[in-house]
């Protein structure tokens, strides 16, 4: 698909429920802004180079869920685009810590990384998340899993409808900030090891 790179006008590739394989480009042409590779075989995720400035800019949507890609967490987030309002990368072999770089993602509306083997404390969710509707990064395989306690910041957001975090290794307890969720439609926080 690297020849489409020279399609300027298309901004919708969808090409989930394939048997591709290989590396994903998730910036596959200038004014991209929805890309949908889920449900194929691709082992890798290339990085969001910033040498292809206008996609990096029109990139909203990214889907790369139930694939095989097995690569750090880091490494597949790295530059990604500041207009991100949705990411799924659910059902991966993806490992690592989630990076600082998320906190640079003020349009970001849903992030999904759940069933991935992602590990460490969670991000200290700042204010930059302000329109964070969906956070599900639950069951994390082979013994994984996120651990610490989660952090205030994330019972701040007031606009939040669903969090899972459940099949981790999350401690502390449930603080009464969670009353503050006035939209709050789903709370999974099982098989974790909260008191």
């Amino acid at each position: 698909y690297r020849p489409l790179y020279n399609l300027r006008d298309l901004t919708w590739f969808d090409v989930s429920g394939n048997k591709l394989s290989g590396e994903v480009d998730a910036l596959v042409a200038p004014s991209i802004s929805y890309v949908a590779f889920g449900d194929n075989s691709f082992t890798s995720m290339r990085r969001f180079v910033q040498y292809k400035v206008s996609s990096l800019q029109t990139l909203q949507y990214c889907i790369v869920s139930s694939n095989a890609i097995q690569q750090n967490a880091s490494v597949v987030l790295e530059n990604i685009p500041r207009s991100m309002v949705a990411f799924n990368a659910s059902n991966n072999q993806i490992y690592g810590n989630l990076p600082a770089s998320l906190d640079t993602l003020p349009m970001l509306g849903q992030f999904i990384m759940a069933s991935n083997a992602l590990s460490g404390n969670l991000p200290a969710f700042t204010e930059s998340f302000a329109k964070l509707r969906v956070l599900d990064l639950s069951n994390q395989k082979n013994g994984f899993g996120f651990t610490g306690s989660i952090p205030t910041n994330l019972w701040r957001f007031i606009p939040l409808k669903e969090l899972n975090l459940a099949g981790n290794r999350l401690t502390g307890s449930i603080p009464p900030l969670v009353r503050n969720f006035a939209v709050l439609e789903v709370l999974d926080l099982s098989n974790n090891f909260m008191d």
